[in-house]
């Protein structure tokens, strides 16, 4: 999906080589589920081995009253010892753990497994420990992190096959046209905690890049920083197959203005540049808040388009300006993040809120808020210790004027075909109609829904490059629709086919790898056998 979004590859998954269809992100917050718990009180008590003892704070300088602990099994916290590190600066993991010198540490508290959790979102490490020792005095006590690290140099999204599109509104014929995309990133970058990140899509008619960087904290202060560059050069599709009637501007593009096209395609140039910052709220929440201002070139455009939704003829909304236009946004987000594993989790809940609204104060021509939110939550099974079950639900909704790239897209919704990379859409086709309801009117539209069920499976598990492989299935209901036909069903669709609905499901296998996660899955064979 998009807003969680994997990319996926027709032809691969229809040649079935084992070739690696797409690589999902390594999303930067969650632990594994075979990193120890902190020590509990009983097992402090007991311990008769010589703590590790810091000259960060000398006895001579300690309250008297600050001598024992306050509650039984409730420790003060004299230091952080952090252990394992070869890449990592110590500085830089102290900085995920929300303790000082002198806090009450309750060792069955459930914020010291969160801390580890946190730790292991990060993506940097392969296991992370948390145990006790004994302080220099009595009722004090050493937090000790041991960590094992892991590759940084990760590749987060991986997608090439073919798909079918235009090279203009009046092409009659489609063309099948390869591609490739390919997201790489540091994400600890001289040991630092910093993320370098480069994206890129090569397509034989459409190409698009992104650079960005992300500090998680900016010196001694809690705010993260983020600065991003990005530029296309695409194409959109618009309405069914065929278009009803098309009437296109003077040459260069002139056409027949009676043409049945199979789609209105609009030739567009847009970059631009995103200013972020963010901040932890405790071990599993995290607030972002940025800037995106963005300009958009339309470089071919028909004059005007209409297509058939059920037995009515509609214009069809471009909803983009012609010539060159510019979007200005204000990004705001809200993640809690409590999975017990960074790449294949089995328990766990991670809710993701986001808002984006521009507004001509803010010197857009555009005037829209969009909102989304996606849960998903991981229930181990009982029958196995890797068997999970995923329960997700997504919601998004749009108000106002907003761009094509901006809506929700059906591509995005479903599994059987490819989904957008890197916000650019390859393929003309609709998405399949299985249940045969006015869906199938439906494109890029205000108003998105899903919600999916999946069953997990763990096949192998290593210690070496491969750390895990998992087969899934899942099975899911999507829907999408305009705020107009909230009111009002589209003509010609009776009963429960009026419902803007439609089936979704895959099949495939999950990779976990030193270099990134990789999935294949086999689901949009359906759209290459379409193809």
């Amino acid at each position: 999906m998009g807003i969680g979004r994997f990319v996926r590859s027709p032809l691969l998954c229809a040649l079935a080589l084992g070739a690696l269809l797409i690589s999902q992100p390594v999303e930067a917050q969650a632990p594994a589920e075979n990193a120890p718990d902190a020590q509990p009180a009983a097992e402090l008590a007991a311990e008769s081995s010589s703590p590790e003892i810091s000259d960060d704070y000398p006895s001579d300088t300690w309250d008297a009253e600050d001598e024992s602990a306050e509650g039984p099994g409730r420790f003060r916290l004299e230091r952080i010892r952090v252990e394992g590190n070869d890449r990592t600066r110590a500085h830089v993991i102290r900085g995920y753990i929300p303790l000082e010198r002198g806090d009450m540490i309750d060792p069955e508290d459930e914020e010291i497994e969160a801390i580890r959790w946190r730790l292991l979102g990060t993506g940097w490490f392969r296991q992370v420990e948390l145990s006790l020792r004994r302080g220099t005095r009595r009722g004090w006590v050493v937090l000790v992190v041991r960590v094992r690290e892991r590759n940084t140099v990760v590749i987060e999204q991986l997608a090439f096959g073919v798909s079918e599109g235009l090279t203009r509104t009046t092409d009659t014929r489609t063309a099948i046209m390869p591609y490739a995309g390919v997201q790489l990133a540091e994400t600890n970058l001289f040991g630092l905690g910093f993320t370098l990140r480069v994206s890129a899509l090569g397509a034989q008619r459409q190409q698009a890049g992104r650079l960005s960087f992300i500090a998680p904290h900016l010196g001694d202060s809690p705010m993260a920083l983020s600065v991003a560059a990005f530029f296309h050069n695409g194409r959109e599709f618009f309405g069914n197959d065929p278009l009803v009637a098309i009437r296109c501007p003077p040459a260069p593009t002139a056409c027949d203005p009676a043409i049945e096209a199979r789609n209105a395609v609009v030739i567009y140039r847009r970059g631009g540049l995103e200013l972020g910052t963010g901040r932890d709220l405790g071990a599993s929440t995290r607030y972002r808040l940025s800037w995106r201002g963005e300009t958009v070139n339309v470089l071919a455009m028909p004059e005007a388009a209409s297509e058939r939704r059920g037995t009515e003829v509609r214009p069809i909304d471009f909803a983009i300006r012609r010539g060159q236009s510019y979007v200005s946004t204000i990004r705001t987000g809200l993640v809690y993040d409590r999975r017990d594993d960074p790449a294949l989790p089995t328990r766990g809940l991670l809710v993701d809120f986001a808002a984006d609204g521009a507004t001509h104060f803010l010197g857009s021509d555009y005037d829209f808020l969009r909102a989304s939110v996606r849960i998903q939550r991981w229930i181990p099974l009982p029958w196995g210790r890797h068997h999970s079950l995923r329960l997700g639900a997504f919601a998004g909704v749009i108000f106002g004027e907003a761009p094509f790239f901006y809506l929700f897209h059906s591509v995005d919704l479903t599994d059987l075909v490819p989904s957008r990379v890197l916000e650019m859409q390859l393929d003309r086709r609709a998405s399949p109609n299985l249940l045969g309801t006015s869906i199938a009117e439906m494109r890029a539209e205000e108003v998105a829904g899903r919600i999916d069920v999946e069953y997990g499976m763990r096949l192998y598990s290593g210690t070496g490059g491969v750390r895990a492989l998992n087969a899934y299935f899942s099975v899911g209901l999507y829907g999408l629709t305009d705020l107009q036909e909230l009111d009002r069903a589209i003509p010609g669709y009776r009963g429960a086919s009026r419902i803007p609905v439609d089936l979704t499901f895959d099949l495939g296998l999950r990779l976990d790898t030193d270099v990134g996660v990789f999935q294949l899955g086999f689901s949009n064979i359906l759209g290459f056998i379409q193809l």
